[in-house]
């Protein structure tokens, strides 16, 4: 199966995301992430790793893979790395009154 999202690194990205992926301030999805990018780098640097081989070796699904993949084809490295944003706030907040419906 081919992928649908090809992930190619510029020279900028690539040691944006290892330099992410060598600090210890780096929290673990971040790293997650950042690593699973570097492995599904097609570009001239990179190993272009399956998305099977990725999950098996980040030990996670291919789904989030491809996710990630998407995430970071469509919005960019930024987006990719950093976890999206609740359009809406939780329905417990409604429950407890601290918040009207529209």
């Amino acid at each position: 199966m081919n992928p649908r999202y090809r992930v190619t690194l510029t020279s900028e990205e690539r040691k944006e995301l290892e330099a992410l992926t060598k600090t210890n301030k780096t929290n673990a999805r971040q790293f997650l992430y950042a690593r699973t990018l570097l492995l599904c780098d097609t570009g001239l640097q990179g190993p272009a790793w399956t998305v099977e081989d990725t999950s098996e070796a980040m030990g996670v699904t291919p789904r989030t893979i491809e996710h990630l993949k998407k995430r970071f084809v469509e919005e960019g490295l930024d987006a990719a790395l950093e976890r999206k944003k609740r359009e809406k706030p939780p329905r417990k907040y409604f429950l407890m009154g601290l918040l009207k419906r529209d």
